[in-house]
């Protein structure tokens, strides 16, 4: 029977890697309904975890014929490779991942007689996939930090078609915003501290403020040309980058001419 294959953001629980205790029918069943769904999908393999199930079960299919793989387990590894993957728990995503070359699994057949299997080059590669899934996992772990990043900005938008050379979600910019935000909250407070300071103190609050202020205007000024320089590296956003900087040092300037205004009338 076909079956509905899981998809991203559903996530593996800790029920799943469960080892085959009992080769039955039921087990029987489980391995044809992997073999209809990766017919109907013209997929290569499928992991039970893909179609619902707990058990660890991998189904290949390789010129042809399907191979069962029940307990597969990674005995040996030799050499890595940087692939480009594809799966169909993120369907329509790719990502470039870090594999071994070479492997030796170690499985159970359907008579729960013990194998072994020595695969390389895109079959090596499609079992470290699957057996991933059999441990609850999938290959956004098998990424780089870099790569990582990327790959999630591919799920945020929906679209494989990120490249390096895109807009990152976060820019190094946003440190500035940071600083800035903290220096208003505490330009406030200093606001507020003014109504219950002493006439003494008031002179040394009010050149604190100033000093804040100040601070906060430079800070404003080296967004500005920081982030213009920033969004130049990245081409294929540039034109709106500049509007959100605009947009961003104008919201900027509104928040310290309000914390002006409040020292001013109120200090």
């Amino acid at each position: 029977m076909v079956k509905e294959i899981t998809k991203y953001p559903t996530t593996p629980s800790l029920e799943f890697g469960a080892n085959v205790r009992f080769f039955n029918d039921e087990l029987f069943t489980l391995i044809q309904d992997l073999k209809d769904t990766i017919e109907v999908n013209s997929l290569d393999a499928l992991a039970a975890f893909q179609i619902g199930s707990p058990l660890s079960i991998i189904v290949v299919k390789k010129g042809g014929e399907f191979l069962e793989l029940i307990n597969p387990r990674v005995l040996k590894r030799e050499g890595s490779v940087e692939p480009v993957e594809t799966t169909a728990y993120f369907p329509g995503m790719s990502a470039k991942t870090k594999r071994y070359a070479k492997i030796i699994l170690m499985y159970e057949d359907r008579d729960a007689t013990q194998k072994f299997l020595e695969a390389e080059g895109e079959l090596a590669i499609t079992l470290q996939r699957k057996v991933d899934y059999t441990f609850g996992s999938h290959f956004r772990f098998r990424l780089d930090p870099e790569e990582q990043k990327l790959f999630d900005s591919k799920l945020e938008f929906g679209t494989d078609a990120i490249t390096k050379n895109d807009c990152p979600t976060v820019f190094k910019r946003d440190k500035i915003l940071q600083i800035f935000k903290f220096l208003f909250v505490f330009g406030l407070l200093g606001v507020i501290a003014g109504f219950f300071v002493s006439e003494e103190n008031l002179a040394t609050l009010v050149s604190t403020e100033n000093y804040i202020m100040a601070s906060m205007l430079g800070l404003i000024v080296i967004y500005f040309f920081y982030a213009q320089y920033e969004g130049r590296q990245y081409k294929h956003c540039t034109s709106c980058q500049i509007g959100n900087i605009i947009g961003t040092c104008i919201v900027s300037l509104l928040k310290l001419l309000a914390l002006f205004l409040a020292s001013y009338f109120l200090l």
